[in-house]
């Protein structure tokens, strides 16, 4: 993948937009160089997927999806599965929906379908193509399309809203669409329940389309706040896997860091791919990221490459700086043993524990999330005049729930989009 772009809308505007070149790593070669469409030097000026990729996937994040083409879509996800991400693939393809509308027969190009479609919109650079996109796909599904349209759109017959529970709350949750067999067959978030649930059956796309057609009833759950509203979401979709959800379905397993005592007596550290559903270890959901937390405590603790497993070698270790030779039979075990669990005992400190208190359902409670020394914990919500002075307060308030690549995505958006989001932060000291 060289470029990415992405446009976020929301009730037919453009909310927000995205566009990034991609560093190529390894390097291309020189044929692959002469065989670009785009200048060499826009890629290695560029950032590493790894580095923009929580924007990317911020961005698409519950959200329904439209790639190009089938190859697009495969490569965007190829990339992504390589970096140690987990993403499910496209709501919609605008290549199938254009065929299926227009031209069945003919290749497809966005210069072609603007053509056809009479729309004018330049597709010099990703981002263009991406308008582009838009363009032609709200065109596809407007309800008045242009007289040009030789066919049209095959939609489902709609079942009457009155399926609706009258009193669907304008307060942030969950919601849930039922088909006749009391199935969940979708589940969303909304910042407004009513409002959003309404969306989707006023809603000429075809996926909403069917999906209102199979749906008999809606539930719904408050949580008083979007971001709980975010991580009760990832739970239900993770453990029903409706069948109209196309993200969060696929739980990649943590990376963490580990020890083991080898035959010779000396502590190795180990990077681990395992699912763990204890607090006992570091998670990371991206292989460059533990390997960077490798390198730096050995340089800082003094370790050797060998024994840390930055190096596959069965002589010395090719670090003559930082490491002091217990690969070479030069260091005493034991001495080299106590900095390797100072080591892992400097990576454990670093996980904060913190309490983030949020908006209750209500005016007499707050909702809280609790992350214990770096791990979510679930959240609950608490009385406002209740006293907080530790975390074992918090136990009995606690619903848990596991902590997951999509959880800990979930809190890092948190972070990065709320303003004075330390303002409604509790520290603890770790436990």
């Amino acid at each position: 993948m060289l470029a990415v772009a992405i446009l976020t809308m929301d009730d037919e505007r453009i909310v927000s937009q995205f566009e990034s070149f991609i560093k190529q790593v390894p390097r291309l070669s020189l044929a692959e160089r002469h065989a670009l469409a785009i200048e060499y030097n826009l890629l290695t000026s560029a950032a590493p997927l790894s580095d923009v990729a929580p924007e990317i996937i911020g961005a698409i994040e519950n959200n329904q999806t439209v790639f190009w083409d089938k190859f697009s879509e495969s490569v965007f996800k190829k990339a992504f599965r390589e970096i140690g991400y987990p993403l499910g693939g496209g709501t919609l393809l605008l290549e199938k929906i254009y065929k299926k509308a227009l031209k069945p027969n003919q290749p497809f190009s966005l210069e072609d379908a603007l053509k056809t479609m009479q729309l004018e919109q330049s597709v010099l650079t990703t981002l263009d193509c991406c308008k582009a996109m838009e363009k032609i796909f709200s065109a596809l599904y407007s309800s008045e399309p242009p007289n040009l349209f030789s066919a049209k759109l095959e939609m489902p017959i709609r079942k009457s809203q009155s399926i609706l529970p009258g009193n669907l709350p304008t307060a942030p949750g969950v919601y849930f669409f039922r088909d006749s067999e009391g199935e969940v067959i979708y589940v969303g978030k909304a910042k407004n329940i009513r409002k959003r649930v309404r969306s989707h059956f006023s809603s000429t796309l075809k996926f909403e389309v069917e999906l209102c057609a199979q749906t008999q009833i809606v539930d719904f759950e408050e949580t008083g706040n979007e971001t709980i509203a975010l991580l009760l979401e990832a739970n239900y979709i993770n453990d029903l896997k409706p069948t109209f959800n196309s993200l969060q379905k696929e739980i990649i397993d943590p990376f963490i860091v580990t020890s083991k005592m080898d035959s010779k007596g000396i502590l190795r550290i180990q990077i681990l791919q395992k699912s763990y559903k204890d607090s006992e270890n570091e998670f990371y959901y991206n292989r460059d990221s533990v390997l960077q937390k490798i390198k730096e405590i050995q340089q800082k603790f003094n370790l050797c490459r060998r024994f840390t497993g930055l190096e596959r070698t069965s002589s010395k270790c090719s670090d003559p700086v930082f490491c002091k030779g217990i690969c070479s039979d030069l260091e005493d075990r034991e001495i080299y043993n106590k900095r390797v669990k100072e080591a892992l005992a400097h990576i454990y400190a670093q996980r904060p524990s913190y309490i983030i208190r949020l908006k209750g359902r209500n005016l007499y409670e707050h909702g809280i999330i609790l992350v214990k020394n770096g791990i979510y914990q679930g959240f609950g919500f608490i009385e406002v005049d209740a006293n907080i002075n530790s975390i074992l307060d918090m136990e009995g308030y606690i619903k848990r729930f596991q902590h997951n690549y999509f959880t800990s995505r979930i809190l890092d958006q948190y972070f990065k989009n709320t303003r004075n989001a330390a303002q409604n932060l509790i520290a603890f000291e770790n436990i």
